[in-house]
């Protein structure tokens, strides 16, 4: 192996370490999961397969916000029109 390959061996090794870290973090921060969507209060069943495939999970450093199906697409159908409304606004 020359010293070049070791160098690039341990900038890659380097890399990963700091990927893994940063996945550990994340991962750590789904053991405060909350047991309800944060909208409407309606409960997330850690062990169905279903809600765990049709909820959405929003981690930020200081918090984990959690949403259920209903509440996701009101908040994405919002955001959407605040977008367009923008955009049309921008036009005139």
């Amino acid at each position: 192996m020359s010293s070049l390959e070791r160098t690039l061996h341990r900038r890659q090794e380097k890399e990963t370490k700091k990927v893994e870290k940063k996945l550990a973090k994340i991962l750590n921060k789904f053991d405060k999961l909350p047991n309800n969507c944060l909208v409407c209060e309606k409960e997330f069943d850690k062990k169905n397969k279903k809600h765990a495939a049709e909820w959405s999970v929003v981690v930020k450093p200081d918090a984990v916000r959690l949403y259920c199906p209903e509440c996701w697409s009101s908040a994405l159908d919002t955001i959407n029109k605040l977008k367009s409304d923008e955009a049309n606004i921008g036009d005139k």
